[in-house]
C-alpha cells in the first residue's frame, strides 16, 4: 500500500449510501488492507471505531459491486458444523 489512497470527489457525502457509490475499486482494496493489516499504509495503527467503518463500509460496497459469491460475508460460517463433535 505505497500509494496514496485517493481522495473522494466531494467534501461531504449526503449519506452513507453516496459515500459508498463514490468509492473506487482503490479505495475498497486499501480499505481491505488495512483492516487485514490493521493499520494505513503509511502504518499509523486503525482505531476500534476505524476498523469498525472501514468494516461496514467494506460490506457495502461489496453488496453493491461484487457478486454474492466474492463477498466477505460469504466465506464466514454460520450455525455449527454437523462434522464437529
Amino acid at each position: 500500500m505505497s500509494e496514496q489512497i485517493p481522495e473522494i470527489p466531494f467534501d461531504k457525502p449526503d449519506s452513507i449510501d453516496a459515500l459508498v457509490d463514490a468509492m473506487t475499486p482503490t479505495i475498497y482494496e486499501n480499505l481491505k488492507t488495512a483492516v487485514e493489516l490493521g493499520k494505513w499504509g503509511d502504518g499509523t495503527r486503525l482505531s476500534p471505531e476505524q476498523v469498525e467503518s472501514c468494516l461496514q463500509a467494506i460490506i457495502l460496497y461489496e453488496s453493491k459491486n461484487l457478486p454474492e459469491s466474492e463477498r466477505i460475508d460469504s466465506s464466514i460460517p454460520t450455525g455449527c458444523s454437523s462434522t464437529l463433535q
